[in-house]
């Protein structure tokens, strides 16, 4: 584990999968990082790289060649190189090796930088083609944040707030967990998704048309709140796990990529978002996500 800190806040990140496990204030001892119950949720806030979501029938071809990668990609499963630039700034890489090579062709450089700037942590991804040829990729957040964090506080207390905004439309996905082309609508109360247990119960909220990359999860019984800002990212999903319980965690998921379609073949070149990348060529997506106690 590698530590950050100021005045206010704590942070820690485990150089597996350069994971972010703590995000806690000094002034009452709060956690808002969600603490992997096992039973529940065995993460914490992985990073997706190089594919986001489930692939049909776990495979997608790069130069007509078939590739089997797991669900969310490799990046949150291997270490990372870690290297510690001051008490509030540590950067994190990661590069090809013959376990990467199987799943993914491309020589790559994938750089990870933790910036805590008073209340804000400030996630900055820049990825590099080392290849000689274009470069397909796809990289995402997926930071569980904890709920009921004071006594008395229920699922129901809390919500996310999208600015201006007066319904959601989340893409409707198939049996198989494959998106559709088709959209549903969710009505908003004042801007507010109120949360319960079935929000989740067909998987995550993902959305693409959103007017604001910005979210607010807040409760109604404290003033504590978490924000997120996602200028770089033109997707983003509400997540959690479906229990026949209330579940005390959502997750807050900026994407640069849709997860696959069931309309799709299985050519990563033509995965709705994908990114691309000349030989030598890198680019940096950044979010920032802002704790008020």
């Amino acid at each position: 584990m590698h530590r950050l800190e100021n005045n206010d806040f704590t942070v820690l990140i485990d150089e597996r999968g350069a994971e972010l496990v703590s995000f806690r204030s000094k002034r009452d001892d709060t956690e808002y990082i969600w603490q992997a119950d096992p039973a529940i949720w065995k993460r914490h806030a992985p990073l997706l790289f190089p594919v986001i979501g489930r692939l049909k029938n776990g495979q997608y071809t790069a130069g007509g060649k078939a590739y089997t990668i797991p669900q969310h990609g490799f990046g949150r499963d291997l270490v990372w190189m870690p290297h510690r630039v001051s008490d509030t700034c540590a950067v994190y890489t990661l590069t090809q090796n013959e376990q990467t090579k199987a799943m993914y062709p491309w020589d790559f450089t994938c750089t990870v930088r933790y910036m805590l700037d008073g209340a804000t942590l400030i996630k900055e991804h820049t990825t590099r083609n080392d290849s000689d040829t274009e470069m397909y990729y796809e990289l995402g957040g997926h930071d569980g944040y904890a709920l009921c964090l004071g006594a008395g506080e229920r699922l129901t207390d809390h919500y996310v707030a999208f600015e201006g905004v007066d319904t959601l439309h989340p893409i409707l996905a198939d049996e198989n967990v494959m998106l559709s082309q088709a959209h549903g609508a969710l009505p908003l109360t004042d801007g507010r998704l109120y949360l319960t247990r079935e929000t989740f119960r067909h998987d995550a909220l993902i959305l693409d048309d959103l007017p604001v990359r910005r979210v607010t999860v807040g409760c109604v019984k404290s003033s504590r709140r978490v924000t997120m800002d996602f200028a770089d990212f033109p997707y983003f999903a509400l997540w959690s796990v479906y229990k026949d319980f209330d579940v005390p965690f959502i997750c807050l998921e900026p994407w640069s990529t849709l997860p696959d379609g069931g309309y799709l073949d299985h050519a990563i070149e033509r995965k709705v978002g994908v990114r691309r990348l000349a030989p030598g060529g890198q680019e940096t997506l950044t979010f920032r996500t802002t704790v008020t106690p």
